[in-house]
């Protein structure tokens, strides 16, 4: 046994050495004593290819590359102690799961964490932590008593429950599971039984350091194996007694040789003689020994000493070696320093790129990457790119990366609940607990284990139940309590302007939709059958497994591994044949771990979503030529030319740990100080930071590419690391070359090459060349060649095509041709007014939706719509019933109006979308809130029937062919007929002097008034339209001509009164009418307004948006109107809507919404996904519609009417 230290700094050959030495002992004598060499889990594929590809070695016999864990395997299987079941962390975090529910009531503290995302996952890592630092629940049980109960309360109430769960949990584990971190412990048991190790010599290279069971294992193989040899990156040897200075670059791996050392001495292991691994003065380590910058960058790392050219500096290099030279210890092959000096200084050794976010960072890389293979100067496998946080880099890296075809391999390990059989079981256990709720059984559905293999039935169809089942509210039993399924309810209380059409009613068929319900229920409801039924765990699993099987699941991940592997898709086809074997380990593990205890179903399912979520997938390179992509933190690649650190921004590199776990920064100084030593915390990680560094930017033999984003994806400025500024003070000459998204016209030619790397990137910044030379800007030649070098490419025409259309593309529609229009059309157009409104507001939206009849996805739920259709059919119905009984509406008292409008409202109610208001506890709310709206409208309507003269006449007047009112009808300049139809809400009559007045009243339940300049633009036409209706069939309706009253809004609401000081009921009554004064236009008539207010002799009308003077003429801002401006009205409105259908029936469609200050058509446009305006488009401009005052407006329309906006 003896113990030998091979050290030395990054690069100077000590992986080298010790393969180079066990290659010699292969070829020398193949059949001799075992080898072991000891590496990261991690690394253990790099160094055994290392070995394998050794020219003239036809075997491995002897040698094995192993980690830790897979030696404790191997001496396990010789020694015995395989018998325990194996435990991973899937089954651990289960495990734990199991025990939180059920001591939920003991555990003060974790009682409600224990069911928040990720919190079992930081107990597991403290539990590992633990055991890896060898401490049990005795051992805090046992300094418990050390913190004095009240100086650490939360402290101490933490410990105590983290240990009564570490006390269970070890309980659970001892003497039937085999924990992978109590591997170690078992490993260091049982080295001493085995002939393996005893024989063997044992290599260890690539660690920094070792937890203490990793120590107590190195300590097992000082004693009995034949011969240990650790290598450790280090500037120097430490005498004993001595230990790193806490700032010192080279800490971590000093301190373990510190360690190391110690425990051999105190276990009498021979030490074996040092060997060194060093730089003798003029001579370069030998990764950077071509490189001169390279091996300056690792020698003043730690102490920058500004680069001026030539080789590495002699001077400092005799004073940091100094200490070498007299201990005499062995050192490697080091190039001659004649040999040196003929070497050039590689100008682009090191290079630091600024690039404007991060897309552009990564795209550069893989130029340059491509441009190393193009030449002859690497292979893939020469090169990586490093990140410290990959998830910065992924999805970016993955993208560019296959666009550019360039091979990779991302160690990194994956979780899996995105994966489509997770979603699909997790969503299973969802429809079971969650009362089957709509989203939760489509989300089961979209990961298409339910679709047929044979094809019969395709995701289109299931979309089409998801329709249907949202616009009915299916959620529930009515899942599976077996009976019909209703149609899809109206949305209206109105009778429909257009019945459903032949392809809606096959959808809403019974029998269609019955099918696919049965596909869905059928093994859903088979399962929780069976799963309910079973008690056990393993009866649990036993009815999932089943359920898998049914669902075809293995064969179906084969297929999706198929589709994949065709795509080229290589990492996510071997995913998903891993997810099968993967489910089946965490069932087993359940199964080994509970299978005979009895769980509801809602905790079998928390135990397999916990193991579902601690899941992880690590995946084996699938070929050898290939960029590794790597963390800093886990990868240390070996025999790389080239390497490409990403990401070197401030707060990412160094990274700045951050408290996540269990226990604060604080809390673990507090343990470490009465004896609970755990692993190192915040600022000994920050100050470790400086040596991963180092490891890393030290790792290429030739080129070192270092860059940072300006930018990320948000658009939010990042600051570069500080590691840059290092850069920089060693090599002041190096220049920060800028990375541009897009090439420009201030670059180089020879810059610009960079942009065409790959067929994709050129196609795509080609288009963005040929978009500035379209703008007037030059651009340079090459990109002409590149043009013409896509059109020679027959492959490369379509898309080409495609994309250069592009750059005359103008996101504008061209008018229908006639014979398409009077297919949509037909000849005669059968409208109404608040569809020809809409097509003022855009005349695409109105093709979208009364041309092409695209409609939104209907919901069941309860929308303003259908709140203003309940308000508008509850206030004409009460205005009915009154009329047909014969009873005045001034004549009711309040309390007969509330009970009247309350009968109503209940006998309508369950008619709106399909009883929705009586559905749940929180629509019947709704329904009594809706209620007391409708019952204050009544009382003010009362009270407006009390002051004046005005008695509904007709409610709900519909106007049409065949209508108790004809239409009013156009001939149109190009020969179309027009026919405006409709249905008024209520018009009102009183006599008078002039004869008899009409006014037409409109429930609304928003805000709505009439405005004259958007009369003139013809975005409110609805109500004098129906004015002129009435004013045009009067002398046929009522035998007698009629006098225009006005046109009015009200506003159905419930207003919430405020007053600082209280009010009296009078005053509170005065309010509440003010709050409801209808909206609109009256006649400019004294009578007629008194007609309508009696009371109102001056000043302001509570109920009429009127003012009188003292005279009797009205205030300006009153919104009246002469007779002679009602017949303008009139007129005007008429020719709009004769404008209006001429566009329509000429196949105007053009995309363009108006804009009238903040007003916009677009802001409740259910269309623009379709139209996809956007004001910074080509093309897409606002119809730009200017606020009028009323004297404007009556002047425009006094002049004739020749400028309106819509025309």
């Amino acid at each position: 046994m003896s113990l030998t230290f091979i050290i030395g700094r990054s690069g100077s050959g000590k992986s080298t050495y010790i393969l180079d030495s066990i290659r010699k002992e292969l070829i020398a004598n193949p059949q001799g004593p075992p080898i072991v060499l000891l590496v990261p889990e991690q690394a253990t594929f790099q160094m055994e290819h290392a070995l394998v590809k050794t020219e003239g070695l036809h075997g491995l016999l002897r040698a094995q590359v192993l980690s830790f864990r897979r030696l404790a395997y191997r001496v396990m299987q010789e020694t015995g102690g395989t018998a325990l079941t194996p435990i991973n962390e899937e089954g651990k975090k289960m495990l734990l799961y199991k025990i939180l529910q059920r001591r939920k009531t003991e555990l003060p503290l974790f009682s409600s964490a224990a069911e928040q995302f990720g919190f079992i996952e930081k107990l597991n890592k403290l539990f590992d932590e633990m055991k890896r630092y060898r401490i049990q629940a005795a051992d805090i049980d046992e300094h418990l008593s050390y913190l004095g109960g009240s100086s650490q309360p939360l402290l101490s109430a933490k410990l105590k429950d983290i240990g009564s769960v570490l006390h269970e949990f070890e309980s659970e584990l001892a003497n039937h599971y085999l924990d992978g971190e109590d591997v170690l412990m078992r490993l260091a048991e049982h080295v001493p039984e085995s002939t393996y190790v005893k024989e063997a010599a044992i290599w260890i290279d690539s660690f920094h350091g070792f937890t203490p069971q990793e120590l107590s294992v190195l300590a097992s193989l000082l004693l009995h194996a034949k011969e240990v040899k650790l290598a450790l990156t280090l500037d120097r040897p430490y005498e004993q007694g001595e230990t790193p200075h806490e700032l010192n670059l080279f800490h971590p791996t000093a301190t373990t040789y510190c360690k190391v050392r110690e425990m051999a001495e105190t276990l009498a292991v021979p030490m074996g003689e040092l060997v060194w691994l060093r730089a003798q003065d003029g001579m370069r380590l030998p990764r950077a020994r071509h490189v001169a910058k390279l091996a300056h960058l690792e020698q003043h790392f730690e102490r920058p000493i500004p680069w001026k050219g030539g080789h590495a500096h002699p001077a400092s290099l005799s004073a940091a070696m100094s200490e070498c030279d007299a201990s005499g210890s062995n050192g490697a092959d080091l190039l001659p320093v004649a040999k040196q000096a003929a070497m050039r200084a590689n100008a682009d050794a090191i290079r630091i790129h600024a690039a404007v976010n991060r897309r552009a960072e990564v795209e550069a890389c893989a130029a340059d990457m491509l441009h190393h293979v193009r030449t002859g100067k690497a292979r893939w496998r020469d090169m990586a790119v490093m990140v410290r946080n990959i998830g910065n880099y992924a999805e970016i890296i993955k993208t560019v990366f296959q666009d550019a075809k360039i091979p990779y391999f991302m160690d990194h390990k994956r979780g899996v609940l995105h994966h489509p059989f997770a979603e699909m079981t997790r969503s299973l256990f969802d429809i079971i607990l969650g009362y089957w709720r709509p989203d939760v059984v489509f989300r089961f559905v979209k990961t298409g284990f339910i679709l047929p293999l044979d094809g019969s039935v395709t995701r289109l169809d299931f979309d089409r139940l998801e329709n249907y089942v949202l616009a009915t509210g299916i959620e529930g039993s009515r899942w599976t309590n077996g009976k019909p399924w209703p149609a899809v309810p109206s949305l209206s209380l109105e009778v429909e302007e257009e019945a459903p059409s032949d392809k809606e009613r096959s959808a809403q068929a019974p029998e269609w939709i019955e099918e696919l319900r049965q596909l869905i229920v059928k093994p859903i409801s088979h399962f929780e059958q069976q799963v309910t039924k079973a008690k056990t765990v393993e009866g649990k699993c036993k009815a999932l497994y089943e359920f898998f099987i049914d669902l075809e699941v293995p064969k179906r991940l084969e297929q999706m591994s198929a589709d994949s592997l065709f795509k080229g898709d290589v990492e996510r086809a071997r995913e998903h044949r891993q997810m099968w074997g993967a489910m089946i380990d965490i069932m087993d593990q359940m199964v080994e771990m509970v299978g005979q205890e009895e769980m509801s179903v809602e905790r079998f399912f928390g135990m397999l979503e916990t193991g579902l979520e601690s899941l992880k997938m690590a995946l084996v390179p699938p070929a050898l030529d290939q960029v590794l992509i790597a963390s800093m933190d886990r990868t240390r690649p070996d025999q790389l030319k080239h390497l490409y650190v990403l990401g070197v921004n401030d707060g990412i590199i160094p990274a700045r740990p951050v408290e996540d776990g269990i226990l604060t920064e604080n809390e673990r100084d507090v343990l470490q100080d009465i004896g609970l030593e755990l692993a190192p915390g915040i600022r000994r990680k920050l100050l470790d930071e400086r040596f991963l560094i180092y490891t890393a930017l030290t790792a290429s033999s030739e080129s070192l590419w270092v860059s940072y984003a300006l930018a990320d994806e948000e658009g939010k400025a990042l600051l570069a690391s500080e590691v840059i500024r290092l850069l920089r003070r060693l090599f002041p000459e190096l220049e920060e070359h800028l990375i541009m998204a897009e090439p420009n016209e201030f670059m180089a030619e020879t810059e610009q090459m960079a942009y065409i790397a790959h067929s994709e990137a050129a196609l795509r910044h080609l288009i963005g060349q040929l978009r500035e030379w379209r703008k007037g800007r030059s651009i340079k030649p090459l990109w002409w060649e590149v043009y013409r070098w896509f059109q020679a490419e027959p492959k490369w025409h379509d898309r080409l095509r495609t994309l250069t259309s592009s750059l005359v593309y103008r996101n504008q529609v061209e008018a229908l041709n006639i014979s398409t229009s009077r297919k949509l059309y037909g000849k005669k157009l059968r409208t109404s007014v608040s569809r020809m409104e809409r097509f003022v507001a855009c005349p695409f939206s109105h093709f979208a939706s009364h041309g092409l009849k695209l409609k939104e996805r209907q919901v069941y739920r309860l929308a303003a719509p259908d709140i203003g259709q309940l308000f508008h059919a509850a206030l004409t119905r009460f205005a009915m019933d009154l009329k047909d009984g014969g009873r005045e509406w001034a004549a009711l008292t309040p309390e007969e109006m509330q009970a009247e409008s309350d009968r109503i409202v209940d006998e309508l109610a369950p008619r709106l979308q399909g009883e929705i208001l009586l559905s749940t506890k929180r629509y019947q709310h709704i329904s009594r809130k809706l209620k007391r709206i409708v019952e204050r409208a009544v009382v003010i309507l009362g009270e407006h029937a009390k002051r004046g003269d005005f008695e509904p006449l007709a409610l709900e007047m519909d106007f049409g062919p065949n209508k108790p009112l004809p239409p009013l009808t156009f001939t149109l300049e190009n020969g179309c007929t027009m026919e405006i139809i409709g249905r008024i809400d209520r018009v009102d009559c009183a006599d008078s002097e002039q004869g008899v007045l009409l006014r037409v009243i409109d429930y609304k339940s928003s805000q709505t008034d009439l405005k004259l300049h958007e009369v003139y633009y013809g975005l409110s036409l609805q109500m004098l339209t129906y004015l002129d209706v009435l004013l045009s069939n009067a002398e046929e309706w009522l035998g007698q001509e009629v006098v225009p009253a006005g046109t009015l809004y009200f506003h159905v609401h419930n207003p919430l009164l405020v007053s600082a000081n209280g009010m009296t009921k009078e005053q509170a009554e005065d309010q509440m009418l003010k709050k409801f004064k209808l909206k609109g236009l009256v006649l400019a008539d004294r009578e007629v307004v008194s007609k309508m207010d009696a009371p109102l002799e001056k000043g302001y009308s509570d109920i009429l948006p009127v003012a009188v003077k003292q005279d009797g003429s009205f205030y300006s801002n009153a919104s009246v109107a002469t007779t002679e401006q009602w017949d303008v009205l009139r007129h005007n409105v008429r020719d709009i809507i004769q404008r209006i259908g001429t566009r329509i029936t000429d196949g105007d469609v053009h995309i363009e919404p108006y804009r009238m200050g903040t007003s916009k058509a677009c802001t409740f446009c259910s269309y623009k996904p379709v139209c996809q305006f956007d004001e910074l488009m080509e093309g897409n401009e606002y119809q730009q519609l200017s606020r009028m005052s009323k004297d404007e407006v009556w002047m425009k329309l006094e002049g004739g009417g020749d400028e309106h906006g819509e025309a």
